[in-house]
């Protein structure tokens, strides 16, 4: 058998095997991920003890990339949502909005608070405010839900430093760029919230109808801990690690002074950005809560560790791929099949929905496809922003389809009180918009970074 052929088939039976143990066997994906490894790295013919240095170093290189991010990433999440001031937020933007303007100001509080607090959590918690309010002209209770609910998992899926894309930033090595992965993100989340909200709007009149409609109290239940926070002191530690990250990246184009532009990389680096947030979450927000400071960073451990565990064998398994002769035979095939550069991004989004609809992690999709993806982004010509937007083609994939598989779909059902035939019907199918537009928003930018 041709050796190239033979080494394609390999890797094949190693992508099967992985979408079979996931969807179907309910292994754990760290263990299906090291038993992908080590199966491709001795059938490719790299010696037992080379596979096995190579695990491990590919598992060590990931985590000293993005293990720290994940772990602070999370911090700042629990002490945004401990503190109070994810609700501080969540109540000003509804209590403060006309009437017309609640659904899509719903929309765009998902968003927001998604980009540092897991979605499920995120949803769990602001859900109980979408309960509280009864009525919103010309919105039901599940049309709200359904907001919150695609603006959380749109930004959680998109959006670093969620631990996906994240994780999806690391395994194609493009860490320094963390910043153009958040900046594009930030623009192709425009067109997806558009399109969503206008979706739910006209699925709101043909199914939620006959739901009893609610109407907006004059002010939102609050306990005494949410009302103690300002809204600025809220706001400020969510958005300052993004802008700060975003400044690290686009500054050496604007400054010529060389000093400054290495103070702007220092605090622009994620994890100081990540740890400067999170310190002054904490001072603003939680002074008088020091004693619990310890408990919430053990809960922010606790939460990581699982998603980091996984992104690390994501990585053993990208570093093993990387380690066959596999790279050079796509490369191979890639310059003499005239393949346009603009398709690796419709290669990923395909190849994250297969893995995200068969086994139902958009995180677990977003890490196995950056890693699937690795060794042959060298063999596309792309520039700095072009390689971000493989980040977010991707995180697109890992958004399509969510069903009965996927645990923020029953966590959507259980706390946004929808019946499953009505989530199917809406969610479901919202999921499978969204993704699609953010591809199409990808293509667009290629187009206009080239």
């Amino acid at each position: 058998m041709n050796s190239a052929i033979y080494l394609v088939f390999i890797i094949g039976s190693a992508i099967v095997f992985i979408i079979i143990a996931c969807a179907r066997l309910k292994w754990h994906p760290m263990l299906v991920l090291l038993t992908a490894a080590l199966f491709v790295g001795i059938g490719s013919g790299i010696s037992p003890k080379q596979t096995m240095e190579t695990i491990l170093s590919g598992a060590g290189s990931i985590f000293a990339s993005i293990g720290f991010l994940i772990i602070l990433g999370s911090f700042l999440g629990e002490v945004l949502e401990r503190s109070g001031a994810a609700a501080r937020i969540a109540s000003e933007f509804i209590n403060s909005s006309k009437q017309a303007r609640v659904p899509y100001l719903t929309h765009a509080l998902g968003l927001l608070v998604g980009i540092p607090v897991f979605c499920d959590a995120g949803f769990i918690l602001l859900s109980r405010l979408i309960q509280s309010m009864h009525m919103v002209e010309g919105s039901s209770v599940s049309a709200l839900q359904l907001s919150l609910g695609t603006g959380l998992y749109a930004s959680h899926v998109l959006i670093p430093p969620t631990p996906g894309p994240m994780a999806a930033t690391g395994n194609l090595g493009l860490e320094n760029q963390l910043g153009w992965v958040i900046l594009l993100g930030l623009i192709v989340l425009i067109p997806v919230a558009i399109l969503t909200s206008m979706l739910i709007r006209k699925m709101d009149k043909q199914l939620f109808a006959i739901d009893p409609p609610v109407r907006k109290t004059d002010s939102v239940t609050e306990s005494s801990k949410v009302r103690e926070q300002t809204l600025l002191s809220s706001l400020f530690p969510l958005l300052l690690p993004l802008l700060l990250i975003t400044a690290g990246s686009v500054a050496p184009f604007f400054i010529s002074n060389e000093k400054l532009q290495h103070g702007f990389q220092l605090v622009g680096h994620p994890v100081p950005a990540l740890g400067i947030s999170a310190l002054l979450a904490l001072v603003l927000l939680a002074r008088k809560e020091r004693k619990n400071w310890g408990e919430w960073f053990q809960q922010a451990l606790v939460a990581s560790g699982p998603i980091i565990f996984i992104t690390a064998a994501g990585g053993a398994f990208g570093a093993v791929l990387k380690a066959t002769p596999i790279q050079d035979v796509l490369s191979g095939f890639l310059h003499t099949s005239g393949i346009p550069n603009w398709a690796i991004y419709p290669v990923a989004f395909l190849l994250a929905v297969l893995l995200k609809t068969a086994q139902g992690s958009s995180t677990a999709s977003l890490i196995i496809t950056s890693a699937l993806l690795f060794p042959v982004m060298g063999s596309f010509d792309l520039n700095t922003p072009q390689q971000a937007l493989v980040v977010l083609a991707i995180g697109g994939g890992a958004m399509t389809v969510s069903h009965a598989n996927d645990s923020y779909f029953w966590v959507i059902h259980q706390y946004g009180k929808i019946p499953v035939n009505k989530l199917y019907r809406s969610y479901t199918l919202l999921t499978a918009a969204m993704g699609i537009t953010t591809l199409l928003g990808v293509l667009a930018l290629y187009v206009v970074t080239g």
